[in-house]
């Protein structure tokens, strides 16, 4: 309906009033009264876009309401949301800023603004935006899956479990839940629990031979390579070619124990897909497993060449050069390995114990506190770290490392004497009987 507002019964209430003014006033009204009566129809325009899919309709129709009603945090989320659907991500996230900002409670626009900074490789801003989502919305399985998904991008794994076991028990049917909660489970060497969960996703979609390796490899890692060979086999007999399951059949004859069957397996793979770093580096793995160092050394080699990035060959190939005796290179690959990744406590413990060994006091003690700030449950670091503090005159440091020690060997022992006595005591109840 048209907007009638008379000027004539303004200007009557204060006969001083200009005129012009009260005309503008007039059409002021008028023109809010319109806006009023355009916002439900254009949502509902946009709403029907979505619904077909035309993004690009819908994104202008918000962008509409959007100057209608600018305080609006779901419109601001919408276009924020709408630009990166259409691959616009850096323009959507000042949107996506400005909806938090007008309503700090909105969980829908902190999750779409956590989605978009991990897209830019906003890494931290990505995980205090998911994390608000969760905190606002905590029964929302699809937030949490995210940011679980996004600690285990960064490496996070122990703080992506609980995330993801929360999302798993909220989508206790979406497969996509539980291969990522079965990684990160694996990752972090939890592997019974990994397979399980990897074991969940296969029933839930057991034609998708992804879901298949992955619950293959559990296997092989939680100990029953005879199960893993078993998925591995389904899946080649599909896929015959599928040189990522061939590489893992590999795998699993090292986790056998079987390395002749491995190193044949690996050396077919290698000499038909030379590029393959994986491959060389399980071979590395059959070789040295079998004692054969020179062959070993070569594959890590091979492997660090093709790709300088994985960490644990650096690892392997440094244990291997110490074993070789050659020194130098042996450290040389060891840093390499806690450069990439310092959290790799093995990598620092076998680094300190080599420096120790060459006299390098001050490199041993500072790789060994590394090392058991990464793991403080090992005795014989501490102890060692103890003499070596001592040797430099620390009295209270090594005083210190020594008494953590007891504590840690003291516990060893209680902990031995509870399994004998439970032990005992079942035999004694086995006889009674």
């Amino acid at each position: 309906m048209p907007c009638t507002l008379k000027s004539s019964a303004l200007y009557s209430h204060n006969k001083n009033f200009p005129l012009c003014i009260t005309s503008l006033l007039a059409a002021c009204f008028c023109s809010l009264a319109q806006t009023a009566g355009n916002i439900p129809q254009l949502e509902a325009a946009a709403r029907a876009h979505l619904a077909a899919r035309d993004v690009n309709a819908a994104l202008a129709d918000y962008q509409k309401l959007a100057a209608l009603n600018p305080t609006s945090a779901i419109y601001e989320d919408q276009i924020g949301f709408l630009l990166a659907a259409t691959n616009r991500v850096p323009d959507g996230i000042p949107h996506l800023h400005r909806a938090t900002q007008l309503n700090q409670k909105l969980a829908i626009a902190w999750y779409h603004l956590g989605v978009a900074q991990c897209l830019t490789q906003q890494p931290d801003a990505c995980l205090a935006s998911l994390q608000k989502a969760v905190a606002f919305a905590p029964n929302n399985g699809d937030y949490r899956f995210r940011l679980g998904s996004a600690y285990s991008q960064l490496g996070r794994y122990a703080e992506a479990i609980p995330e993801l076991t929360k999302a798993s028990k909220l989508h206790p049917r979406d497969w996509h839940v539980w291969v990522a909660l079965g990684l990160a489970f694996d990752k972090e060497r939890r592997f019974a629990e990994g397979r399980d969960a990897l074991r969940q996703a296969l029933e839930l979609n057991p034609k998708d031979n992804q879901v298949r390796n992955s619950y293959g490899y559990a296997l092989v890692n939680s100990g029953d390579t005879a199960g893993g060979l078993r998925e591995y086999r389904k899946i080649l007999a599909q896929e015959p070619n599928n040189l990522t399951v061939q590489v893992n059949v590999g795998y699993a004859y090292i986790g056998a124990g079987n390395y002749k069957a491995a190193i044949e397996q690996l050396s077919q793979i290698t000499r038909a897909h030379p590029g393959n770093a994986g491959a060389h580096y399980d071979l590395g793995v059959a070789y040295k497993q079998s004692d054969d160092l020179p062959h070993a050394k070569v594959e890590f080699e091979k492997t660090i060449e093709l790709d300088p990035s994985l960490v644990e060959a650096h690892y392997l190939l440094g244990i291997t050069y110490l074993g070789s005796g050659e020194t130098d290179k042996g450290i040389e690959q060891l840093r390499a390995a806690v450069a990439q990744r310092p959290t790799y406590a093995e990598a620092w413990f076998e680094l300190a114990t080599i420096l120790k060994q060459q006299g390098d006091v001050d490199g041993a003690i500072d790789a060994l506190r590394h090392s058991v700030t990464l793991d403080d449950k090992d005795a014989g670091a501490f102890n060692t770290l103890g003499l070596l503090l001592k040797r430099k005159g620390d009295e209270a440091g090594a005083k210190e490392a020594f008494a953590r020690a007891a504590t840690l060997r003291q516990a060893e022992n209680d902990e031995k004497q509870k399994k004998l006595k439970q032990g005992a005591a079942s035999l004694s109840s086995g006889k009674s009987q």
